[in-house]
């Protein structure tokens, strides 16, 4: 049988299993009252016990502030209290300039249609006023030159082609506002409002701090506030999605955020037209994105919303208070992305870096030697991924410092040396280096690939509109089975080179295919001239290259544009 003292034991045993130290003292002191014969000693222990338990709450109230967690049962009122007073919303007034007419409809004069079309006519070729809403919050307010000044962080989409911007606070004041900077590549801007024009009991109001966006993880409960559709101080919940989100935002002509920025932030937090600027904040507080744009079929929202990170914010919207401007590292380079198909085919090993598809004349890329082609594997000890993309990695590089770039030529690395430019002061016109070579009139056509090729002659040029000073082979047509009909080349793009190698005639470019296959290559990548354009496009290769005689008219059916 089991004595008194292994009974007590045993049971404390049990109760401390996945219990917190209250219960298991608690179990000890039972276990101690069992086993121990002499009141006096028991006392003396019960005593200790009630001590220990005293001092086991003490320490639990003294727990560190770094490992509390979020209550959610208490909702979001105290993130939303400290957040909503820096928070604005930004009117504009635009003057849309009257339509082209265009092809307009005649009719007989005097008669009621011609009336009418005129009448209808008249209004459309009137500038008009429109207003547009959208979100801003305040950053920094300060003194400059004696004056009481706020600065506000918006998108430059909100008060791009603005008049007049207005910000309209908390409290309702309104202030007319300034813009102090702007920049298009990450779609920012900062406004500046004249606090003096308040009463002095209005003056003191509040900013938000940035949060580091590097430290948020997918799952990360956030808040989103703004003033969609007009209605001010609207607050929404959500999570983080996704923490780099490329969203390939289709080219706009009041910016060009696409370029620079392909990590945006993810989040199901509700937004809607006029949340674009407004702050996208942690449980801290904190400002950790900017909301931008938003995913949906139908305009509202459905739950998938953008915003750009802080860690890219916080330095452009530092750089425009501070400057008026941005001032960021300048390669002088456009570049496409390396797919696994064109690392084959250069024989790199895996996929990564860019690839320059052309060069700024003059520019520091160019002055340093780097040419079309070359695959840029590093900048400045950086390795070039998806992680580290170059125009991001040169964006943030100091401007005039001499960096190393480690490049992918021909099969093998190569290191140059280039001294960096200032973006915003180039001009940006980033145009090929034309390509020099002997011309050789050839009056062959031969199809290689599924590509029906042609020397490129005078006529040609002018049915495809290729720029002056292109030299290279001409698409003709294409077969509609080849596996070139599936990569987007088409009719009227010139091919530059071959894998690197410059073609001028449809016989250089045929042997470039062999030299491949003998390579055991199963790709090949054609540098082309597009009306001006430099793109990389990569074709897998056939089993057998089939040189073909040119067929009858209509045998080959090109691909349509």
């Amino acid at each position: 049988m089991m004595n008194g003292k292994k009974l007590g034991i045993l049971l404390a045993l049990q109760l401390t299993v996945g219990i917190d130290s209250l219960l298991i003292t608690d179990a000890l002191a039972f276990s101690s009252k069992v086993v121990e014969p002499k009141e006096d000693k028991a006392k003396a222990d019960a005593d200790k016990v009630k001590s220990d338990v005293d001092k086991a709450k003490t320490d639990a109230n003294k727990t560190d502030k770094s490992t509390v967690k979020f209550d959610l049962s208490q909702g979001f009122s105290s993130v939303a209290e400290k957040v909503i007073p820096g928070v604005v919303n930004v009117s504009t007034t635009q003057v849309v300039e009257g339509r082209d007419r265009g092809s307009v409809p005649q009719f007989a004069p005097g008669t009621p249609l011609d009336d009418f079309f005129k009448d209808f006519f008249d209004q459309m070729d009137k500038p008009r006023r429109v207003q547009s809403l959208g979100s801003g919050f305040v950053v920094k307010v300060g003194v400059k030159d004696g004056v009481n000044i706020a600065y506000i962080v918006t998108n430059y989409h909100v008060i791009a082609d603005a008049k007049k911007i207005t910000v309209i606070l908390h409290d309702n004041s309104e202030l007319e506002a300034t813009l102090q900077g702007m920049d298009d590549r990450t779609d920012l801007a900062v406004l500046k409002v004249n606090l003096d024009s308040l009463p002095e009991e209005k003056r003191k109001i509040a900013t938000l701090e940035w949060g580091d966006s590097h430290k948020s993880k997918v799952g990360d409960w956030v808040l989103a506030v703004g003033n969609p559709f007009g209605l001010g101080s609207t607050v929404t919940s959500g999570i983080l999605s996704n923490i780099s989100r490329n969203i390939n935002l289709k080219p706009n002509p009041r910016s060009r955020v696409s370029e620079y920025v392909e990590d945006f932030m993810q989040h199901d937090a509700s937004i809607n037209m006029g949340n674009s600027g407004g702050p996208l904040v942690d449980l801290d507080g904190n400002v950790i994105g900017i909301n931008t744009a938003i995913f949906s079929p139908s305009g509202g929202n459905v739950g998938i919303g953008f915003a750009i990170p802080s860690s890219l914010a916080s330095e452009t919207v530092q750089q425009l208070i501070e400057f008026g401007r941005t001032k960021r590292g300048w390669l002088g380079v456009r570049i496409q992305n390396v797919s696994d198909d064109m690392a084959e085919s250069y024989g790199l090993p895996k996929a990564r870096g860019a690839i320059v598809a052309s060069l700024t004349s003059k520019g520091p890329a160019a002055e340093a030697g780097i040419e079309p082609g070359d695959i840029i594997l590093e900048f400045d000890g950086k390795e070039i991924n998806e992680k580290n993309r170059l125009s991001r990695v040169v964006g943030e590089t100091e401007v005039g410092k001499s960096v190393k770039v480690k490049l992918w030529r021909k099969g093998k690395e190569v290191i140059v040396n280039t001294k960096l430019g200032e973006f915003e002061t180039s001009t940006d016109s980033s145009t090929s280096e034309p390509t020099k070579g002997a011309k050789n009139p050839s009056a062959e056509l031969i199809e290689v690939l599924g590509l029906k090729i042609s020397k490129l002659t005078a006529s040609l040029s002018q049915q495809y509109q290729v720029p002056e000073n292109v030299e290279g082979v001409v698409v003709v047509s294409i077969s509609a089975d080849s596996t070139a009909a599936t990569t987007g080349v088409r009719p009227g793009d010139v091919i530059i080179e071959a894998n690197q190698v410059q073609v001028l005639e449809p016989e250089q470019f045929s042997k470039q295919v062999e030299e491949a296959k003998k390579l055991n290559r199963k790709n090949i990548t054609l540098l082309i001239n597009r009306r001006g354009e430099m793109i990389f496009f990569t074709v897998k290769l056939e089993d057998d290259l089939k040189e073909k005689t040119p067929t009858a008219p209509g045998a080959v059916q090109p691909l349509a544009e």
